[in-house]
């Protein structure tokens, strides 16, 4: 026999209805993704559409913060790089009973895998263990590098504070944040990069750590590390004159400009920096405005036309459009010779 719902039960149930529904409302949160090889991580990031931004502590940025030996140290709390900012968090993690000594970044040639320098955290002979925070102006989305550990076997993850929710192979560690071990044991440098399509603004570099019985934090090693590769959405970090996102403006951007010279409908990558859609002297004027940026230039921008062999017009100023030349004749005869010399 049908009965009707009292009044009482029939709002009971209608509110259940409507919070069953909004819970269903509610976005899912994507799951982070781990990669022990670079060439996965990359197709993943390509595959998600996002720009790459690398790191290999080359540029005249990490100056402040080079220790060629053991005797030369000079670490830096703090290091602004293509707009992110790396600092050492090892007193924020691990807490500072330690010591009361400073702590911050520095890059040396022990940890380097490419070029002359990687980074690593100089402690100042306190026993820390290597805790790296990069913090980015806006959301990011992946961060991978690789990493070297000491002494040999052990694995470097990703910690995100503040974090109460992870996904396997993640782990939360209250009071700490979400952590995400990297169980690719370091023998020399390897890979380990993360992926999170929610995206996040800060990430500690740190071994794998726990809670133990006595709930006291572990886990943590000493690594350097070099050659990262950041995941950040389309044209967040432009730099004028850097087409190609590489951090840099050089002579790869400016044969760039000159492969597209005078082309209409173009954009950032063809070298179209004021947004016109045209590729012209006013995108090479911020190119000559900007060059130098990113990489360690030994030289004026003057000096490196002279040193390509060419004679610099006075007065001075014309520097820019002998400079522009050089990319027609030591990359190929083309319509971007004749366009700044008619």
């Amino acid at each position: 026999m049908k009965q009707d719902l009292d009044p009482a039960a029939r709002q009971c149930l209608a509110v259940l209805i409507v919070t069953l529904l909004s819970l269903l409302a509610l976005p899912a949160e994507a799951a982070v993704e781990r990669y022990k090889t670079e060439s996965a991580y990359l197709a993943r990031l390509s595959q998600l559409g996002l720009q790459t931004l690398t790191e290999g502590f080359e540029s005249s940025a990490w100056d402040v913060a080079r220790s060629p030996n053991i005797n030369d140290r000079h670490a830096f709390p703090q290091v602004i790089s293509q707009t992110l900012l790396w600092e050492s968090a090892a007193k924020d993690v691990w807490g500072s009973a330690y010591s009361t000594k400073a702590h911050g970044v520095t890059t040396n040639h022990n940890w380097a895998r490419s070029g002359l320098w990687g980074i690593y955290e100089d402690h100042n002979g306190e026993p820390y263990p290597t805790t790296i925070r990069v913090t980015a102006p806006v959301p990011i989305f992946a961060v991978g590098g690789w990493f070297d550990t000491n002494p040999d076997g052990q694995s470097v993850g990703f910690l995100f504070e503040g974090r109460t929710t992870a996904n396997e192979p993640g782990y939360v560690l209250p009071g700490y944040g979400a952590m995400y071990p990297g169980d690719n044991p370091s023998f020399g440098h390897e890979f380990v990069g993360i992926v999170d399509p929610d995206g996040f603004t800060s990430v500690i570099l740190t071994g794998t750590l726990q809670l133990n019985e006595e709930n006291v934090l572990e886990g943590g090693n000493i690594f350097g590390a070099d050659d990262f590769t950041f995941g950040i959405p389309q044209g967040q970090f432009d730099y004028p004159g850097d087409a190609n996102h590489d951090g840099m403006v050089n002579l790869t951007d400016l044969q760039i400009l000159g492969d597209h010279w005078q082309s209409s409908a173009a954009g950032w990558t063809e070298a179209d920096f004021t947004g016109d859609n045209f590729v012209n002297l006013a995108d090479l004027q911020i190119l000559g405005d900007h060059w130098g940026h990113g990489f360690s230039a030994d030289i004026s921008f003057d000096q490196a036309v002279q040193q390509a062999g060419f004679i610099i017009p006075e007065p001075a100023c014309f520097a820019l459009l002998s400079f522009g030349l050089m990319i027609s004749t030591c990359h190929r005869p083309s319509e971007f010779s004749q366009g700044l010399i008619a």
